[in-house]
Parts: structure tokens; sequence; C-alpha cells
């Protein structure tokens, strides 16, 4: 049977374990979190201890190796808690483990030098600075390379917690990329043609993005395979372009055994769907937008077990998630079954589960009817137990979670966000005017209707998504909504009740110093601007510009491109941009003056379909992404840069740092 990326995730912790044999192991944050869904803590049993990847952390004065498991170690800041580290120890022995290709290493720590060359430079840098550091060079030093960027949380998808702040960028994005490329290159034409957007793109970006295609690169060398790639977007060509050229990849894919269909994505070819949860329902999403996450994580969330185990203190927070190491093969069905089944299907099979290794053992609730309620009371059994909590704490964690996102006030306020973005969907259809000013009433009355700032903002983010660029909102109404939005900013801003989201967009703003009309008046114009980018981004689609069925109704960009990639009839998908491979593909796609029939490259020629989006993707899209492939030998995963909420979505439009450069 062939490995998948979830077996080869586990092949890579396995050998790393092998490494952290008797020693102090210091994990950053994006690692951490793909040990987590991997298999989590307990690979590392051999370990003496292990803690976090940061400056206030040390071993002890007696453990002498010590195991650094970093992105990448090149990057500043990391290589300044690695010497701090170091430096506060008495280390004799330093493995560095690192899902950071040498290549990349190399361009990190010396961006003159050519990434297409296989060049040990950085491995040779950072070896030296590593015995520095430790104070003699007869110690011993090991720099090791593992692709471990992949979260598999189910076998249909995956994410990849190092990017998870790699975004397309916007038009004042690549306003900005520009300006930064005439800093450094006084004198010069800005760069124009096939390709130059990458060239514009500052030194930061392009190390995350070469990072990226290199452990994509690891990956499919790993299951040997040769991707053909496609792209759908001026980002996601980049990517691809940068994947498909690169010389290591170029010769990996001579000699592979298999094939798969890379598609790449932009996220923001279509945000409507990751605001609102338009088109459908997912218990994962509400789960999700119900908790906090888990410090240092993404994706994973806290779920407090504290009354369950009868912990009465009021600041006691007893945690645990969704995600747990060793599950059964039952409880990580139960992980899919989050993302694939209805509501009441997953109570069901928690209550069925729960009722029978209940402590109690209560017959009457065995045979009680499965809903919530009756879930809560299904927990009650175990209270107090520890020892059967523990036993279930999958079953246990998950149902809490169910239950604390159950909440009728939830229920109804998502419901409101999805009838308002469906009543708006169908009037942009009919026309450009009244929505905004609808938006408008809905900011003044919010003390009637029960919406936060961010709820307009998520509003006004899919309105602005959903329909083809060329629509025009009515220039009077958006002017009355920015200065009435302004003035609920100002206000809330001056009595510290603004949103966490749009308090981040103000201090930007200079909001952290005075909360003044200028403030929110810049603020205001942030989220104009980039709203206005979103509208214009599908502008060079022919097919996608629009996400408004004929019906009225929001029909998401991947929804809308799946249907096309796995039509009966393998349609021709004008949007997707193929990236040939050189005079090759050219021949081999009959394009030459061999005589060979014209066979135009589509997804589905290969048996695996990868489809991956850059700026993340919803547990509603990963669901409903499978129907497509109903009945077919198609296998396809859907994997992203993140698992959006409503939230994080807006944090990475507004209040991202896509450039990755230091202010």
């Amino acid at each position: 049977m062939a490995l998948d990326v979830s077996d080869l995730a586990k092949v890579y912790w396995s050998e790393i374990a092998k490494k952290c044999l008797r020693a102090t192991v210091f994990i950053d944050n994006p690692s951490a979190e793909c040990l987590h869904w991997s298999g989590g803590l307990k690979l590392l049993e051999p370990a003496t201890r292990v803690l976090e990847f940061s400056s206030f952390e040390s071993a002890c004065r007696n453990d002498k190796k010590g195991v650094f498991i970093v992105s990448n170690p090149a990057l500043s800041t990391n290589e300044r808690i690695l010497k701090d580290i170091i430096s506060n120890s008495s280390l004799e022995y330093c493995i560095v483990i690192t899902s950071c290709q040498p290549n990349v290493l190399t361009s990190t720590r010396f961006p003159g030098r050519d990434f297409n060359i296989d060049d040990k430079s950085g491995l040779e840098w950072l070896e030296d600075s590593l015995l520095d550091w430790m104070g003699n060079r007869n110690y011993t030093v090991e720099i090791l390379y593992y692709p471990i960027f992949t979260c598999p949380i189910i076998r249909e998808t995956f994410f990849t917690p190092s990017y998870h702040r790699l975004y397309p960028l916007l038009e004042n994005d690549i306003t900005k990329c520009q300006a930064i490329w005439k800093v450094f290159n006084q004198n010069q034409p800005l760069p124009v043609g096939e390709g130059s957007q990458y060239e514009l793109y500052p030194q930061e970006l392009k190390i995350y993005i070469r990072q990226l295609v290199a452990n994509l690169h690891s990956l499919f060398g790993s299951l040997r395979l040769k991707e053909d790639i496609w792209s759908v977007g001026p980002f996601a060509k980049c990517v691809g372009e940068e994947l498909e050229g690169w010389l290591p990849a170029r010769n990996r894919r001579k000699t592979a055994q298999g094939t798969v269909s890379l598609i790449l994505l932009d996220r923001t070819l279509d945000l409507a769907g990751t605001v609102v949860g338009a088109g459908g329902e997912s218990v994962l999403s509400n789960m999700l937008q119900s908790h906090q996450n888990l410090p240092g994580h993404n994706f994973d969330i806290s779920v407090d077990l504290s009354k369950l185990l009868r912990v009465f203190c009021s600041e006691a927070f007893v945690p645990s998630s969704l995600g747990h190491a060793g599950s059964t093969q039952d409880e990580d069905d139960q992980l899919r079954d989050l993302i694939f089944q209805s509501e009441k299907q997953i109570i069901n099979s928690y209550h069925t589960k729960l009722a029978k290794h209940s402590p109690r053992k209560s017959d009457s609730r065995k045979a009680a009817v499965p809903n919530v309620q009756n879930l809560g009371h299904d927990l009650a059994e175990y209270e107090g137990d520890l020892e059967a909590v523990m036993a279930n704490l999958a079953t246990v964690s998950r149902a809490q979670a169910l239950i604390n996102c159950s909440n009728n006030q939830d229920i109804v306020h998502r419901k409101r966000l999805q009838s308002l973005a469906a009543q708006f969907t169908r009037e942009i259809q009919n026309s450009s005017f009244g929505v905004l000013e609808q938006i408008t009433e809905l900011v003044l009355g919010r003390g009637d209707t029960s919406l936060s700032l961010t709820d307009i903002l998520k509003l006004l983010l899919f309105v602005y998504s959903v329909p083809s660029p060329d629509f025009q909102f009515r220039e009077e109404e958006a002017e009355r909504l920015k200065s009435v939005l302004g003035e609920e900013i100002l206000r809330a801003g001056k009595l510290g009740t603004l949103d966490p989201l749009l308090l981040q967009i103000a201090r930007e703003e200079g909001g952290d110093i005075e909360m003044n009309e200028l403030v929110a008046l810049n603020t205001v114009n942030r989220i104009w601007t980039r709203l206005e980018a979103i509208l214009a981004y599908r502008s060079n689609t022919n097919k996608y510009a629009s996400l408004i069925d004929e019906n009225g109704m929001y029909n998401g960009f991947i929804s809308q491109l799946l249907t096309d990639i796995y039509h009966p009839n393998r349609i021709d998908v004008p949007d997707l941009h193929y990236h040939a491979g050189g005079l090759g593909a050219i021949l081999r796609s009959g394009l030459g003056w061999l005589g060979a029939a014209n066979t135009k490259q589509h997804p589905r020629q290969n048996p695996w379909v990868l489809v991956f989006v850059l700026g993340g993707v919803t547990p509603l899209e990963i669901k409903q992404s499978q129907t497509f492939v109903a009945g077919t030998e198609s296998k396809l995963t859907l994997a992203a840069t993140n698992i959006l909420t409503p939230l994080s979505s807006l944090n990475l439009l507004f209040n991202n740092n896509p450039l990755f450069m230091e202010s």
C-alpha cells in the first residue's frame, strides 16, 4: 500500500525521535503543532524533557545533549533564540532538526546565492555558529533536514502551520513591494512582463515561498511522485512557477514513478465563504468559532473540563483539545465525522460511546433520545471520575466542545449572519442599490440587532467578495457607511469597548497613543482599501468572475472550480493556468512537430488531485469538496496553509504582515 501524507509525517517523526534519546528537546510552535497531529508528545518519549523553543528556556546544568526542532534557524529571531538557549546551557552535543531545506537555509543567510545550485554554505554557517555559541569547537554538532511541515488531521486534508501567515498580495501590497524595490534598485525601471511580480517581492517573502516550494518538492520526492502544476490567481502562479522551474524539482521529476495534479489557488479569489459560512453547516467550524485556540496553535482548541473534573476554583482551567495522541481508529473517525457528518449523527455517536463506557452504567441513559441536552447528561455521569474521563478523553473532550458550541444564542447569531448574507446576495444580483445602505442601518441599530463591529466587517467582506469585479456600489452609500462606521469606531475606542480585531487595525494607525477622529478615519480607509482590492481580485478570471449563481445564491469559487474539473466530460477549465515543464512537456502535449494528437493537459489525468489553497480553507469547503469525487476513482485532497474561522480570515486580511518585513 502506498504511503500518503499522514503516513509520511509519522515516518519523519519516528526518525526524529531516535535523535532525541536522552536529550533536552526545544521545539518551536509550528513544529509542535505538526507533532501534535502526527502522534503527539508520546513520539518524543526517548527525550529527557521537551521545552518550548524560547530565549527563556535552557537545559539543566547536567544535560549535555540538546535537540532543536525549528522551522528555519537562519531567520533572525530564531537565530537569536538558538544562541540564547545554547549560551545559557552547558551542552556538548547539539542537533538541529529543521524543515528548512539546505538551499533555502543558504538563501536565507546569503540572499545573493543562486537558489538553484546545491549550496551547503548555510549548513556550514549554522554549524560554525553553534560551535561558537557552545564555547568549544571540539564539541559535536549535527544538522538534519526533515520536511515536517504538514498537519494531516484527516486523510482528506492537511494544513501547514509554518505558512499560516503566507497570504496572496493585494493591490496595496504590490504598491509597497514596488516602493521597496525602488529603494534597493534606484534609477532602475520596474520589472515588467511574465514573472515580474515575483521579482518585486521582498527577500523576506521570497524565503517563505522558497521554503514552501522546497517542502512540497521533498513531499513529492518522498512519495516518488511527479507533479503536474496548475494555478489560479497571481500569487499562486508565482509559487507554481518557482516549483516548476526549481532545478532540484525538475531533476526529481525525471525519475518519479507516479503522478499527482497540484492545483494552487489564491484564497483571495473568494473570501465570502470564510466569514459567514454561506452554503451549509459544519460542526467543526462551529466548534472552532466557539473556543480559543490552544496556545501556540493555529487550529486545535482549548476545551475546559474543570467542571467535569470538579475543579471549582474560578481561576482554574483544565484544558483538553480536539486532537489526542494515541487515539483509537474509532476516535480518529470521530474527528473525521466532525467535518463530514451532521450534528445529529455526531450527537448519536457520542451518546452511544459515552453510554457504553459510563462509570455508572445507567440503562435509562442508554435509551435516552440523543440530543445536546441529553449529551450533557451523559457527560454528567463522568463527573468527578478522573479514571473514566482519561479512559475516554477524546470522546469526552469532543462532546464537551459540541455542547459549548450549541448555545442557543450562538446558533441564532450564526443563523442571523447567514440570513443577512443570503439576502444581500440576492439583492446584489438584482441591483447595486441599497445593500450598503442596509449595512449602515445595521451599524446604527447594533444595540437592537446584537451585531458587533466585527460582524459588520464579516458582512462587508462578504458583499465585496461575491459580485463580479465590474460591479459598482453606489458611491454615496459607501461614503455614508464609512462615515457612520468611523463614528462607531471612534465612540467604541474612547469607551475602551472596541473589538480586538478593529483595535489592532486602529493601533497600526496610531490608536495605541490616542483614539481620535483621524485614527478612526484612517482605520476605515484601510479597511476599504482592502475591500476594494478584494472586489477587483477576480478581474483576470474568465468563468468565475461572480460567486452568485443564476438563483441568486452564493456559489463558492472552490465549488465552481471542482464542478468543472470533475465534469463527466472533462471539459476545459479556462481559468486554470498550466505550468508547462519546458520542451519535453510541449512535445508530450502534442504541440510540437511530431504529429501527435493534441492532448490538452487536465487535472483529472492523474489519480491524485491535490488542491492547495494559499491563505487557508474552511472545514465546510473540505466537507463539500469530497462530494465531487463520489463515484469516481479519483483521490482528492483539499489542503491549505491554514484552517480558517471567520475571525482568523479577517485577521489575515486586515492585520497580517504578508510581506514578512519587520516594521
